[in-house]
């Protein structure tokens, strides 16, 4: 006769099978949704920290000359600002029931670890939409919506006072140089507001304009690319003799705002932990294995996070109206 196993034998059994499958799914790596590619993760803070302080400061006073019987002498200052970031707990788990536990034991087999990488997966996708869109429930921005960003408009020149570099249709509306230009625009946006002290290094662009500039020649005379003359050109790359990281969001391809509503938008940014990051105090991990009821065991899954963090929105910018959705 076949005999259920008892409570204690299915916990020791799926506490056992929880941690192998568990080190199998950490070990995997999930690169649709790698936000870690975009922005300088923060894992050093105390995973129980209730947040994060970071202080600011700035400086103030210039010389003038002065004559010597003078009282008045200009006094140099530094000013300070402090900036709080909350940290917040979030939570994804899996569980197995009693039939797949006995069968398994019975049978001589493992539990399948496919919930286990679900679990990790929803945990992935979780952070790449925080760290992309932020999160409207805890007031938190993202790297393509954060607010207090400059955000402005490309030029309305290109075919039919259009201000896309490529249509609904995959058809090129504006010029190779003008595009080129609307780069530019960009990342000198963030030079001139420093003072010409910090430059974006990197762009975020819709899947549909990345994909045009890639594949269509600069000129007729040549088989160099707009996205190559533009790797090769930019004002980043010949200031500081470094290549500009230009990367594809999908999610870019609808976020431009106000007169640009729809359209895709370009970011622009210094992708550095000085100026912007991620936090991630305490990542994912499953907790130990619990019966919750008469018939299910649990793995709990948790994570604590702080979303992104611009230290200053002055080394950010949007432009908005690059591309249009397809149709």
């Amino acid at each position: 006769m076949n005999m259920i196993v008892n409570d204690a034998q299915a916990l020791a059994f799926v506490t056992g099978q929880a941690y192998r499958i568990n080190q199998t799914v950490y070990e995997t790596r999930f690169p649709d949704w790698d936000f870690g590619r975009l922005i300088f993760v923060d894992t050093t803070g105390p995973a129980w920290s209730p947040g994060i302080l970071t202080y600011t400061s700035d400086l103030t006073g210039a010389a003038k000359f002065q004559s010597g019987y003078a009282k008045d002498i200009p006094l140099a200052d530094v000013s300070q600002d402090m900036q709080t970031k909350t940290f917040h707990l979030a939570a994804i788990g899996y569980q197995y029931n009693i039939e797949e536990i006995n069968t398994a034991i019975q049978i001589g087999a493992s539990l399948p670890n496919r919930r286990a990488r679900a679990a990790r997966l929803a945990y992935t996708k979780f952070m790449y939409d925080l760290t992309l869109k932020g999160s409207a429930e805890k007031g938190l921005g993202g790297l393509i919506n954060y607010p207090g960003v400059v955000t402005g408009i490309v030029p309305a020149d290109g075919t039919g006072s259009a201000t896309f570099w490529v249509n609904s249709a995959g058809v090129g509306i504006k010029t190779p140089a003008q595009i080129v230009r609307d780069v530019n625009i960009a990342l000198q946006g963030i030079n001139l507001a420093t003072f010409e002290t910090e430059m974006a290094d990197t762009l975020l662009l819709p899947v549909e304009a990345y994909n045009y500039i890639a594949a269509t020649p600069y000129s007729a005379t040549t088989m160099e690319t707009i996205l190559s003359f533009v790797m090769r050109t930019n004002i980043y790359t010949l200031t500081t003799g470094r290549p500009l990281t230009i990367r594809t969001v999908r999610e870019l391809g609808t976020a431009g705002e106000a007169g640009a509503a729809g359209t895709g938008r370009l970011v622009a940014y210094k992708n550095d932990e000085n100026y912007v990051k991620l936090h991630l105090p305490m990542p994912h991990q499953f907790l130990p294995v619990y019966q919750d009821g008469p018939l299910n065991w649990q793995v709990p899954g948790i994570f604590r996070t702080g979303g992104v963090e611009l230290l200053t929105t002055v080394a950010f910018r949007y432009l908005d109206g690059i591309s249009q959705p397809p149709a």
